[in-house]
């Protein structure tokens, strides 16, 4: 009697099917609704609906509403979004307040990510904090209508930020100088095919300190590449004795926008598409292959990088933020890495194909 029974393959494939299956569902929490005090995630972590922040402000600091606590750990939004409790400017941090929140937090982590797409806004200081890490990945996330920063990064190195947009941040920074991004002594770290819009306020004593990228401190060796950069108070800005950075291959212009630059008017309040901060001590800057239209020198070069509406290197600024990165290629959509239940179903429909053939049975006589 011939019987026909699943081969070895067979089996095995299936084994293989289970394990992305089963692993797919084991390593990855979940977060939704209202969160009370602040969770610290230690897995691969995700967003399966929309976050109300209400962590109070009872520890020194910061009080974030999501931290990493371990590292090669990944917190996927999945498209939703995390807010925080103010609405800026009203409800702002103060720089003199020692307590203070945040959206996520990167406490001396190592090879975390924080994956969009996904909106994290509205919070009293910054909506990502990254503080004395390392390996950072933050990619195609939203930050908006944060207080201070979309993102403040100390003593970060070593870090990308790609394909994210920064919009409409430090609107109550009530005087620190804030942004879009914001780097305090922070090195080697790479801003690429992203949005700063918006971003700054100048209505504060000490004037026009805010910008869309700004280099403070020492921050050194940190490359922003092939971004849009429009509509803040100030394009690109270096403070302190931030050097060795290279800003190229940008669109950065409407540094500030016109209803900025017809209201204030006062030497303090001005800003530009480049600007070095009259304090600036740094060296060694590379400005180059920008589209940018206007500069303040400072204590910066007496020789201005703008205006410069040279187009070589930046044509694919309408496209940039949806291209392939470089040594990819494909169209103009959406690049996601393929998911575990992605190749699942690709196993599972080989079987299917396979199984229907009979190329995975085994012919025995009993």
């Amino acid at each position: 009697m011939n019987r026909l029974l699943p081969s070895p393959i067979a089996v095995a494939a299936l084994a293989v099917l289970a394990l992305f299956v089963c692993a797919e569902r084991a390593q990855a929490a979940d977060i939704s609704g209202t969160i009370s005090s602040t969770v610290t995630i230690t897995e691969d972590t995700e967003l399966v609906g929309d976050v109300t922040c209400a962590v109070p402000l009872t520890l020194p600091g910061a009080n974030p509403c999501i931290a990493f606590g371990a590292d090669h750990i990944k917190l996927t939004l999945n498209g939703h979004t995390i807010t925080g409790a103010v609405d800026p400017p009203t409800g702002c941090s103060l720089p003199s307040d020692s307590k203070f929140g945040v959206g996520v937090e990167t406490n001396g982590r190592t090879d975390v990510k924080i994956e969009g797409p996904g909106v994290i806004q509205k919070f009293e200081r910054w909506g990502i904090l990254l503080l004395s890490s390392s390996g950072v990945t933050v990619r195609n996330v939203t930050a908006n209508r944060n207080c201070w920063s979309g993102m403040q990064t100390i003593g970060t190195s070593d870090s990308n930020f790609e394909e994210d947009i920064w919009i409409n941040n430090a609107a109550g920074s009530n005087g620190a100088a804030c942004g879009g991004i914001c780097l305090l002594n922070s090195n080697n770290n790479v801003m690429r095919k992203s949005a700063f819009y918006g971003n700054g306020s100048v209505d504060y004593p000490n004037g026009n300190v805010d910008f869309g990228v700004g280099f403070e401190g020492s921050s050194s060796e940190n490359l922003v590449e092939e971004n849009d950069i429009g509509g803040n108070t100030s394009g690109v800005k270096f403070f302190n004795s931030s050097s060795d950075n290279v800003v190229r291959r940008n669109i950065i212009a409407g540094n500030p926008p016109g209803q900025v630059i017809k209201t204030f008017t006062a030497g303090n309040q001005l800003g530009a598409d480049i600007v070095f901060r009259a304090t600036f001590s740094g060296a060694n800057n590379t400005i180059e292959d920008n589209f940018c239209l206007t500069y303040i020198a400072g204590g910066g070069p007496a020789t201005p990088s703008c205006p410069n509406a040279i187009t070589e290197g930046v044509e694919e600024a309408g496209s940039r933020l949806t291209s392939p990165l470089d040594g990819e290629k494909g169209s103009n959509g959406p690049r996601t890495a393929p998911s575990r239940f992605q190749a699942a179903s690709a196993i599972a429909s080989f079987l299917a194909v396979a199984l229907g053939l009979g190329f995975l049975y085994t012919r025995v006589t009993v």
